[in-house]
């Protein structure tokens, strides 16, 4: 464990490295954040080594985000009955990634680490950033070959909204342009969003659409912030993204529990890449088909993500 830097308050933030033969792991207790993944010795994340460029051109970039990921619409839902506030973070009145003091935003606290492995947990109280119930969360990174592993579990004393999501910005190249990354993603059908980036209620089928990664193709010509439909209840671990770079040949395989698969593409940065993040439907709680988000009390939430690397000895 290192320094990494300080929180404007003067609280210190510090850096977890994990290893194995091929792949090392920098962690930050800020935001529980990936900064740097490496897969022999070449870089697969955008991150950076100032801590100031978290609070501006990097939020949210492989940090760990809510305790509600992506949107919801109007900063509102019902929860358990009772209509709920919450903190916008959006012109539009949306509350995103949890609201402006999100799980991103906080100094998490550094429960155990070890040489492949890292915990860190985070208290949200009652009634932060308009959310019932005081959330206790817990995140484990672990390295193991050439695999990347995080497990996500939370409990509340309340009846509350969760839905956590690692917010990774890859990029397999370093090069400025990723056009020419090949992806696939087993997802059938998408979440079609309004103006304000909020799920409409459709699900719609990526057939004959510039969503439709079925078959690995370019990801070239596609312009995503959009839901890829995975499943209605989370089930086993099991592939569902893959990535890969000619020019460098490294390949990344996710993995995942989770119902949906958020796909942003960040080619307005300074380094194109794409955040890929594992999660709840986005504003799920305010359409009834979609998975629910609800974290009922006594319950554990819990999630799984496996970030898997290899990378060819002919690139």
């Amino acid at each position: 464990m290192s320094l990494f830097g300080q929180m404007p308050d003067g609280r210190a933030v510090h850096a977890v490295d994990l290893k194995t033969d091929r792949l090392s792991v920098k962690v930050l207790t800020y935001g529980a954040s990936l900064q740097s993944v490496r897969i022999d010795g070449a870089q697969t994340l955008l991150g950076s080594d100032d801590l100031a460029d978290y609070w501006g051109p990097l939020n949210y970039a492989g940090a760990i985000v809510g305790r509600v990921a992506n949107r919801l619409g109007n900063g509102s839902a019902i929860i358990n009955g009772l209509p709920a506030k919450l903190t916008a973070n959006e012109p539009s009145g949306a509350s995103l990634h949890g609201g402006p003091d999100g799980a991103s935003e906080q100094l998490w606290t550094l429960v155990e680490s070890g040489s492949t492995h890292v915990m860190l947990s985070l208290h949200m109280p009652d009634g932060h950033m308009g959310y019932p119930g005081a959330l206790d969360v817990h995140a484990r990174y672990e390295v193991d070959g050439t695999t990347l592993r995080l497990e996500i579990s939370a409990q509340a004393d309340k009846e509350t909204l969760c839905s956590f999501a690692s917010h990774g910005y890859w990029n397999l190249s370093g090069e400025a342009n990723i056009d020419a990354h090949k992806m696939k993603i087993t997802a059938t059908r998408y979440l079609p969003v309004d103006g304000d980036q909020i799920p409409t209620g459709e699900v719609a089928d990526v057939q004959g659409t510039t969503f439709d990664f079925t078959a690995t193709r370019p990801v070239a010509g596609a312009v995503m912030d959009h839901n890829f439909c995975l499943s209605l209840e989370r089930e086993k671990l099991r592939p569902v993204f893959w990535l890969s770079s000619g020019q460098s040949g490294v390949a990344l395989e996710i993995a995942t529990t989770e119902t949906g698969l958020q796909v942003y593409d960040a080619r307005h940065m300074d380094r194109a890449a794409l955040a890929v993040e594992p999660q709840i439907w986005p504003d799920a709680v305010n359409h009834d088909e979609f998975p629910s988000m609800v974290l009922k009390l006594g319950e554990t939430y819990s999630t799984v993500t496996e970030f898997r690397f290899s990378k060819s000895t002919h690139s």
